[in-house]
């Protein structure tokens, strides 16, 4: 107990640094500090503001809280707090800590564990490659077609799906707007420019909608062989990336350049061919006649070739003269070897070579049209009143000459695509339950017949099968548009009126 200078009794109680100050009229806690030097001494005096220095009074007490009527003050309220985070730590820790028991586990009843990580598997051989390559192409010849031809009269054992084919002449040739890479601005694009990307779109539609007979050549695109972009480069990478679902291309191919004047070249060209495919086997191969193949030679070479197994069937190219084409046709029948094709121009405004036609279906020979559409001449698209044929900054690739002669034809093409649209929206319903896939609902129709599809269908209304260009997703929209209707005979009858009108024959 202490007594301040007012004799006001004090008490105070301390313990471990902490003062407990009971006055009459207060109640606090008070820290001693340490001793501080006698000239800095105070003392705090009940009731007064002042500290009054004194060598002789008590350590100084300082106030950290005021009366009780105040509340509890802040600090004791944290002392508290971590008296209490103490004493739970200090609980912890006196805690026992339990180890995890052991279990006695039967390793040989323990359950099979599956997982999803990839298993290493031997190294197939080549057989074995050889043979997952067969099945899966097995399993692509069973998948269904869209295929409104199915009950044609097919001229040999050689069936084209729909009758219509496409061409890579383009694919890989920079001449014709074939671009290796890079981003094609709307301006490109309008004028026909197409990257690889555009061909592997376009293929994948064609086979979707049921056209698989394909074209090519090793010459086609020969500029880009050293970066593999050739025709055949292109076409294999496309047959590689298709997607699952697809059926698989009837691929025809021709004669490479170096076999040209060297009839015994044929063969090797062919193995050439396939290997730049990717395929052991092609669908038809066709060589052009020429001077450097007299026919008795010719007919020797295309029965080694079709001996060697990489040909299913072959054919000629540019055979124009029935002559040749029977004598052809014969010397072949008589190695046991049938002619199976013959590929040579025709169109709406090339129709010169129109009679052979007949003579190909007389030799049991399919007449396979390149140039179909004359470069676009006959499309319908270039016209006089269009001669730009509406792509934006073009000259036209025709003169207005060319253009007006044929202004009757084009106005016909015009007449005849509405005739046809009206018909199949009519009968569009019938025509899907005549031609309803074997899975899956019924192939799609096209109503909106252009003129471009009437040049089209008009040849393979007078018996031939027509081999567009395809280079882009559009174009081949437009050749599968072709597909679920024919032309009537009379529309056949007023486009021959028209062209004899225009006098092209």
């Amino acid at each position: 107990m202490m007594t301040l200078s007012n004799n006001v009794p004090l008490f105070l109680l301390t313990i471990s640094g902490t003062a407990l100050w009971l006055g009459r009229e207060s109640l606090a806690f008070v820290v001693v500090s340490p001793p501080t030097p006698v000239s800095q001494r105070v003392l705090v005096t009940r009731g007064s503001g002042n500290s009054v220095p004194s060598a002789k009074r008590l350590p100084t007490l300082r106030l950290l809280s005021t009366s009780p009527r105040d509340g509890d003050d802040e600090i004791s309220k944290l002392i508290g707090k971590r008296s209490e985070i103490k004493r739970k730590k200090k609980e912890d820790d006196s805690k026992p800590k339990t180890d995890e028991p052991i279990v006695d586990l039967d390793l040989d009843r323990l359950p099979e564990f599956r997982t999803e990580r990839p298993v290493r598997r031997a190294k197939q051989s080549k057989e074995d490659e050889q043979e997952k390559d067969d099945d899966k192409n097995k399993k692509k010849d069973d998948l269904p077609t869209v295929d409104f031809k199915a009950d044609y009269a097919d001229e040999n054992d050689l069936h084209i799906p729909n009758r219509i084919g496409i061409t890579t002449v383009a694919w890989g040739d920079p001449s014709r707007n074939f671009v290796s890479s890079g981003k094609l601005s709307k301006r490109m694009l309008k004028a026909g420019k197409f990257v690889p990307g555009d061909l592997q779109l376009a293929y994948e539609k064609l086979l979707l909608g049921g056209i698989v007979f394909m074209e090519t050549a090793p010459t086609y695109g020969a500029a880009s062989r050293n970066s593999k972009l050739s025709a055949e480069d292109i076409l294999k990478r496309c047959m590689l990336e298709v997607g699952d679902g697809l059926p698989e291309a009837k691929i025809m191919t021709g004669l490479g350049a170096s076999a040209w004047t060297k009839p015994r070249g044929m063969p090797q060209s062919l193995s050439d061919s396939c290997d730049r495919l990717g395929q052991s086997i092609l669908e038809v191969f066709q060589v052009p006649k020429s001077r450097f193949f007299p026919t008795p030679l010719l007919a020797n070479a295309l029965a080694q070739t079709i001996e060697e197994g990489q040909c299913s069937y072959i054919g000629v190219q540019g055979v124009t003269n029935a002559g040749t084409l029977r004598k052809l046709a014969n010397k072949l029948e008589a190695k046991d070897v049938t002619l199976t094709t013959n590929a040579f121009d025709y169109s709406l405004t090339k129709p010169d070579s129109e009679y052979m036609i007949d003579v190909c279906k007389e030799l049991g020979v399919i007449p396979i049209i390149t140039d179909p559409l004359d470069g676009g001449l006959s499309s319908g698209i270039f016209t006089a009143t269009n001669p730009s044929g509406g792509i934006a900054g073009s000259t036209g690739k025709f003169t207005f000459k060319e253009l007006e002669k044929l202004q009757p034809l084009h106005s016909v093409q015009e007449t005849v695509a509405e005739r046809v649209s009206t018909r199949v929206r009519r009968d569009m319903r019938t025509i899907q339950d005549q031609f309803r896939g074997k899975y899956g609902p019924p192939p799609k129709i096209n109503t909106e017949i252009t003129t471009t599809q009437v040049a089209l269908n008009y040849i393979v209304a007078k018996g031939g099968v027509p081999l567009p260009e395809v280079n882009s997703p559009a174009q081949a929209e437009e050749v599968l548009g072709c597909l679920g209707w024919t032309l009537a005979d009379e529309e056949v009858d007023m486009l021959d009126s028209a062209v004899a009108l225009c006098k092209l024959k």
